[in-house]
């Protein structure tokens, strides 16, 4: 029997996944993930208990600043204008899921590629230096990492308005960002959570702890990153801190760039599986 396009395109991601999660690191970068895991680990376990406090406070605080802001509306608007070339029908987020998954897909990558962009050019001014880029930088990598995670939310009919789909993707972004091995059993896990969501479900009533212990590698890397950033401004090319800037975009780059692969395969399973289970 033939497949739909919804089940060819499901099979697409479960091969995905199947090939993201068996790439092993590098010995390179096994080495350093266990020097940074050492390092949190040395930590006292006061300290470590505060920090994964502070993580999810900042979290919450930047998705709710976030939120909040004038872009949103825009967003929501820019969403449904491209949504409306394919059906005129797109008057509300949930009305998303009227469309194929192609034309869902399609509008996905091109909300994606500006985010990519966006995250290469907060890179490359904080590769450039100065206090100011460079305390901003943890919180504008996740504004825009999280930003990205919201407009796929959005693009595939997932309201934010609802405080259960907030929190989805704050555990989402935990999944994503997490160092490649620790990736799978946490993903596995947001699966059947997702599963077992009602649509009309407005409350979030599981755990609300969103940070773990394995994530804590990431902020402890952005401290390496900006202590390497340091010493390749020395490094001048006519006056200007050219190492610094390439080497700040791409790191950020690739970071977004692994963020929205991981979430947008994730959010379009979810999808697909809520549509084939109709």
């Amino acid at each position: 029997m033939k497949m739909s396009r919804a089940e060819q395109v499901l099979k697409e991601i479960e091969d995905w996944e199947k090939s993201y999660f068996k790439i092993e690191g590098t010995d390179i970068s096994l080495t350093y993930q266990k020097w940074i895991n050492q390092t949190y680990s040395s930590l006292d376990a006061r300290w470590r208990s505060k920090l994964l406090t502070l993580m999810d406070d900042i979290l919450f605080h930047v998705q709710a600043a976030i939120q909040q802001t004038t872009y949103e509306k825009q967003t929501e608007v820019s969403l449904f204008t491209q949504a409306r070339i394919f059906n005129e029908d797109i008057h509300e987020i949930k009305d998303m899921k009227k469309l194929t998954i192609d034309q869902l897909r399609f509008i996905a990558r091109k909300q994606l590629a500006k985010q990519r962009l966006l995250s290469l050019a907060q890179g490359g001014l904080t590769g450039v230096g100065g206090p100011l880029f460079t305390l901003s930088d943890l919180p504008l990598v996740l504004a825009i990492n999280l930003r990205t995670i919201q407009q796929l939310a959005m693009t595939y009919g997932y309201d934010l308005r609802k405080p259960y789909e907030m929190m989805f993707v704050l555990k989402v972004f935990h999944v994503v960002s997490l160092p490649r091995h620790f990736q799978y059993p946490a993903w596995k896990d947001l699966e059947k959570e997702a599963e077992s969501a009602d649509e009309e479900w407005l409350f979030y009533d599981g755990d609300e702890n969103i940070i773990s212990q394995a994530w804590m590698q990431r902020p402890l890397q952005n401290i390496t990153k900006l202590f390497l950033l340091t010493m390749l401004r020395k490094k001048l090319v006519q006056g200007i801190p050219l190492f610094g800037i390439i080497t700040g975009a791409t790191i950020n780059y690739r970071f977004t760039r692994q963020i929205a692969e991981g979430a947008h395969q994730f959010y379009g399973k979810r999808h697909l599986q809520e549509k084939l289970r109709r």
